[in-house]
């Protein structure tokens, strides 16, 4: 049952990574901010999700070794 903490944390990433990433995709320009700002929050989503699927990754990496180690 070592296994199980770090899959839960694994999957609970890979999920607020995901998360992140779906609620910007449909983002638009808005007429009172500028351009840039959508860009950037464009940018911040896509680092934020990579990261998170990242760690997510290593933990069930981890978890999948203690599982089967």
């Amino acid at each position: 049952m070592a296994w199980l903490a770090p899959a839960t944390f694994g999957l609970f990433a890979a999920g607020a990574g995901t998360l992140c990433y779906v609620l910007v995709a449909n983002l638009e320009p808005q007429p009172e901010y500028p351009a840039l700002m959508t860009d950037l929050m464009r940018l911040l989503r896509a680092g934020i999700a990579i990261c998170g699927l990242a760690i997510g990754g290593v933990f069930l990496y981890a978890a999948a070794g203690l599982y089967l180690g």
